[in-house]
């Protein structure tokens, strides 16, 4: 799970990767919204500031956490 404050980027499904000319290269997670009943197995929503300004909510699986080694 991430957690709020850690520095994010999107990371879509090669099928979504023309999105990714919409979003700003990183973002920082300011919320999380747990769900009981998920599709998928994934239970949380991440709202998150992007770089550029806007707020966005994402489900984990199209996100990937920053690190050194993946800037």
């Amino acid at each position: 799970m991430i957690k709020v404050g850690t520095l994010v980027k999107f990371n879509p499904p090669e099928v979504f990767s023309a999105s990714r000319d919409r979003y700003a290269k990183f973002g920082v997670v300011i919320g999380v919204k747990a769900y009981e009943v998920t599709i998928h197995g994934r239970p949380d929503c991440y709202e998150v500031q992007w770089i550029d300004g806007k707020t966005t909510k994402e489900h984990e699986c199209y996100l990937k956490e920053v690190s050194i080694d993946n800037l």
